[in-house]
């Protein structure tokens, strides 16, 4: 379970931040976009507004009698951005006006400021005025007319345009509860109205001249409320206007805190079914691990009880002379004894002689058998304690009759009062009866078997050590004595599995199995020295 949560909640925890940042970088993409759309509608309507102004200036003639009709005209024609048109000269007289009602005069002094230095179709700043006792936010278009034919002063025609409809087109595209879209200018003077209720003219957003975080989409900064927000800007060119378009931090983090949420229950769900299924995964994998080792331990048991009883069956070949001589003197003092009691005149402690004999050699025959079930038994022990003494001791009855017949010396040097090692009985059985029969099969033509045990206290170990003046193993065979299948055996004499078992047994039982040899090809004695090095018992 651990192994399969880390991971989610790595990947969880990657994606919630991941999350997090993509709905920052989608709201800034958003409000960026929102800035540039609107400042690019802007430029449109002013475009269009200069271009009204040019077309006026370019059609009406002052010297035709239906030039207040062409006006008006016109003025209905443009009724929605316009408020009115006029025609004034160079000092500033009203020569002609569209509208019933009397022109603000800061509108003519505005128009007199801006004729002085404009030759062609201008803007004025944004002034409020007056209009039904309702203050209008108005922008004056000024365009140069030909001089009067009569006393040879320029003309100016002015168009007077209601800046609401801008605050009209920035409107449509608030979003969400917070999110709006406004004009300011340099300074920051509101040049729209807003949705939380900013004056044009009179209200002002505060202006960061120097972006913190220069060329992203949008940045974090305090709007004309003081609330933080997350901030997108684009210039109007050549206005002089800034369109910003922004939205509280606020309402952004709620969608993150909603992104958190999901989060939270996707992963509880997640943690429970990967709960659930690691639950059932595992039970079903220590299942078959279970079973699969149970099985293994079974075939590897057989694997070494085959293997023990193929070299129980080369040292006990020698076990027939063994069994036949105290049998058949068994046999014949019973016999004598038989007669002996027919006999009235035998003397009864001659035949209570001959029936201990009997005895004796019937027990003879009796510990022969027992050592060879010993050896050859069917079991699989636990870890416990063995005596290695008692067990070389119970091998070598059984396998001495074999090495006579063999011309094998054996020398056994047995340490005295060796502590037990940790081991069950049957695989350590199996370990020694294999080095061994091994020992025996290397001197074909009869030598000396070594057997010893000592005890080395620094290391806590039993050492068993088997050795024979055989032969010996090449330089060449020796890496591959303990590998599975190897022999040096004639074809069908060996399966090459004794030392590999051997030598997997002692490894398994914490100990370890060495060997050193040399042949006749090489310098000093020749045979090999095999030592089982085993960890005492507690």
């Amino acid at each position: 379970m651990v192994i399969a949560l880390v991971p989610l909640v790595f990947f969880g925890f990657n994606g919630i931040s991941q999350g997090k940042q993509m709905i920052k970088d989608k709201a800034a993409s958003y409000l960026a976009n929102q800035a540039i759309r609107n400042a690019e509608s802007i430029k449109q309507f002013m475009s269009e507004r200069v271009n009204d102004i040019h077309l006026i200036s370019s059609i009406i003639d002052m010297s035709e009698t239906n030039f207040g009709h062409q006006m008006n005209q016109i003025a209905n024609d443009q009724h929605r951005p316009y408020i009115i048109f006029f025609v004034m000269n160079e000092s500033g007289q009203l020569i002609f006006n569209t509208g019933s009602e009397n022109i603000d005069s800061k509108i003519l002094k505005r128009a007199v400021q801006a004729q002085l230095s404009w030759q062609e179709a201008k803007i004025a700043k944004i002034l409020n005025i007056r209009r039904n006792n309702e203050q209008i936010p108005v922008l004056m278009l000024l365009k140069s007319l030909p001089p009067n034919k009569a006393t040879g002063e320029a003309q100016f025609v002015c168009g007077v345009v209601d800046f609401r409809a801008v605050s009209l087109l920035l409107k449509e595209n608030n979003m969400e509860d917070t999110g709006e879209v406004y004009l300011v200018d340099r300074d920051g003077r509101f040049l729209s109205t807003s949705r939380f209720g900013a004056k044009i003219l009179e209200t002002r957003a505060p202006m960061i001249n120097h972006l913190p975080e220069a060329g992203l989409p949008a940045y974090q900064a305090l709007d004309y409320r003081g609330k933080s927000v997350l901030q997108a800007r684009q210039n109007v060119p050549p206005f002089g206007w800034i369109v910003m378009a922004d939205q509280d931090m606020v309402e952004i983090l709620n969608r993150i805190k909603v992104l958190e949420k999901k989060a939270f229950f996707y992963a509880l769900a997640t943690g429970g079914l990967v709960f659930i299924l690691a639950f059932f995964i595992s039970t079903a994998i220590a299942n078959m691990v279970k079973e699969k080792y149970q099985r293994e331990k079974e075939m590897e048991f057989q694997v070494i009880q085959k293997e023990k009883l193929a070299s129980m069956g080369l040292l006990t070949s020698g076990l027939a002379h063994e069994l036949n001589t105290p049998l058949a003197n068994a046999l014949l003092y019973s016999q004598i004894a038989l007669e002996e009691i027919e006999d009235p005149s035998c003397d009864k402690k001659s035949i209570a002689q001959h029936l201990q004999t009997v005895i004796d050699e019937v027990k003879q025959s009796s510990s022969v058998v027992k050592n060879l079930l010993y050896f050859s038994r069917h079991t699989q022990d636990d870890l416990g304690t063995v005596n290695c003494n008692d067990l070389l001791i119970k091998l070598m009855e059984i396998a001495i009759p074999h090495c006579k017949t063999k011309k094998i010396h054996v020398e056994m040097t047995l340490e005295p009062d060796i502590p037990d090692v940790l081991a069950d009985s049957s695989t350590l059985q199996s370990i020694v009866t294999n080095l061994v029969a091994n020992a025996i099969e290397a001197m074909p033509d009869g030598g000396i078997l070594a057997l010893s045990t000592r005890f080395v206290p620094v290391m806590k170990l039993v050492k068993i050590e088997v050795a024979d003046s055989g032969t010996g193993i090449s330089k060449e065979d020796m890496p591959n004595i303990f590998n599975p299948f190897y022999s040096t055996k004639k074809p069908g004499e060996g399966t090459g599995l004794g030392l590999f078992i051997s030598y997997e047994m002692a490894r398994k039982l914490g100990g370890d199995l060495k060997v050193v040899s040399s042949t006749r090809y090489e310098a000093g004695k020749t045979g090999t020295h095999f030592t089982l090095e085993l960890p005492i018992g507690a």
